[in-house]
């Protein structure tokens, strides 16, 4: 599958300035077509971004960021920690587990994701 990529932005105080917030250190964050990074961007890192730039487009960038800030509270209940929350989350979990793999934005299908959410309860 031909998937559209995101604008990369290196050296941003965006993820810095989120973390204040968030219950992990945000490296990069995919912000709707752009990626706010405050590292250099891997291969990994800009694949982990860019299966969320996807998600996000599926979704129609609201319902991506509605449904993740419900992931969160779901898996926060469950497991009584920010960051276990995170790394629960469906979206996060195909992000994570598919990162390493070179050609997986070429061969994914749209709303992968979903896969993950049985995870979750």
């Amino acid at each position: 599958m031909k998937s559209w990529k995101p604008i990369f932005i290196e050296d941003s105080k965006v993820p810095k300035i989120l973390s204040y917030f968030a219950p992990i250190n945000i490296a990069a964050i995919a912000l709707g077509p752009f990626v706010f990074s405050r590292v250099n961007l891997t291969p990994n890192l800009k694949r982990h971004e860019t299966i969320h730039f996807q998600q996000q487009l599926e979704l129609l960038f609201v319902g991506f960021y509605i449904l993740y800030l419900t992931f969160w509270l779901v898996s926060f209940i469950r497991y009584r920690s920010g960051s276990n929350a995170y790394y629960e989350i469906p979206f996060e979990r195909e992000a994570h587990y598919n990162q390493h793999t070179e050609d997986y934005l070429d061969t994914r299908k749209r709303y992968s994701w979903i896969k993950y959410v049985r995870d979750l309860f």
